[in-house]
């Protein structure tokens, strides 16, 4: 079974990003077909029935984006519990944070290793809040596992093949890639600085680097310590596996498995967060996500695709709402309109007209 499940997995890797020349240059990470993720549950500070219940039967699942980690939104999951009151599992997809290195790094591979953690915490039902990276996991485990899920939360991507996005990525990934060619020591006191400086020479925006920023530091996390990067070489890294990863950001991220999901549809209530300068829900992403999530809401905040550190507060406000207020309306609707379509008389054939009027 193990055998046969490796060999699954590097037929995947070889239809891959990962398994070209220059990724055969570098040391490689392991193939696995899934990984354990790491999570960290949230429970509410205060709530109105005494003590909550550790295990919730619909709780929440926040997934970061690309170069995420939970560690950044523990204040929003924090937040987000509370006002909810329900757990909240913020989670870190592979090759992020303190969850383990390994390809492939697509999107059905992260799917299933979502899946394999709601089965592991025994979760019926869930419901999903994915940003970026995460938005596109979450709208392809909806569609593939509607059994596992009854709403979710979709912050800035869209159900589509995005090329126009590609060159964002490529930039994106290729000032890590820099960060780590500049080989900055760990000991430098100003190294933080210095990697500002480097991520700042591909972009521009403050608040991206800042989010990047984030994922370097001087010391191996205390949680996993990935095969691929050498903490002991006195430089400060990305904890992440940059170089593994930039050709896969550039052609898997911006990706959809369109004949995978053709026809597929997600019948439970879905939010749309969308940010007014961003570039990843376009006219083409709106005409996919009424095709596939009937029911829907879609909001617009005026920021960049960086939405959750742009405007923290307006989103989660949106959140909330939607969870509160929001999915009940959108599930009404459906049900209102499925006694409609079951009251609905079909028409009569040629012969059962010919029968009534004999």
């Amino acid at each position: 079974m193990k055998m046969l499940q490796g060999v699954r997995a590097f037929q995947k890797l070889k239809k891959s990003c990962a398994y070209s020349t220059a990724a055969k240059e570098l040391k490689p990470l392991p193939v696995k077909e899934t990984v354990n993720m790491a999570y960290d549950l949230h429970l509410p500070e205060r709530s109105v029935i005494g003590k909550m219940p550790y295990h919730s039967p619909e709780p929440i699942v926040f997934i970061h984006g690309l170069f995420g980690w939970k560690r950044f939104y523990r204040n929003d999951c924090k937040t987000l519990a509370t006002a909810l009151q329900t757990p909240v599992y913020a989670v870190d997809m592979r090759n992020h944070g303190d969850t383990e290195h390994a390809m492939p790094f697509d999107y059905n591979t992260l799917m299933d290793d979502l899946v394999l953690l709601l089965r592991k915490l025994d979760i019926k039902k869930v419901n999903l809040i994915g940003y970026s990276m995460g938005g596109k996991m979450s709208m392809l485990t909806a569609l593939n596992y509607p059994e596992l899920v009854s709403s979710a939360c979709i912050i800035d991507n869209a159900p589509i093949n995005q090329p126009h996005i590609s060159p964002f990525l490529k930039v994106f990934s290729k000032s890590c890639q820099h960060v780590e060619n500049m080989k900055i020591r760990a000991t430098d006191k100003e190294w933080r600085s210095k990697v500002a400086v480097g991520l700042k020479r591909y972009i521009p925006n403050p608040g991206i680097r800042s989010y990047l920023l984030q994922n370097v530091s001087g010391t191996p996390p205390k949680k996993y310590r990935s095969p691929v990067i050498d903490w002991n070489d006195g430089n400060v890294h990305f904890v992440n596996p940059v170089n593994h990863l930039f050709q896969c950001v550039v052609k898997d991220a911006s990706a959809w498995p369109v004949e995978q999901v053709a026809g597929k549809q997600f019948l439970g209530p879905v939010n749309f967060i969308r940010g007014t300068k961003s570039e990843f829900v376009n006219a083409d992403g709106e005409k996919a996500i009424a095709e596939y999530f009937p029911y829907h809401k879609i909001q617009s905040i005026n920021t960049t695709h960086n939405v959750l550190h742009e405007r923290p507060q307006e989103y989660l406000r949106s959140v909330i709402d939607f969870f509160k207020t929001t999915r009940y309306v959108l599930e009404r609707k459906r049900d209102s309109e499925r006694v409609t379509m079951i009251a609905k008389p079909k028409p009569l054939t040629s012969s059962q007209n010919a029968a009534e009027y004999s």
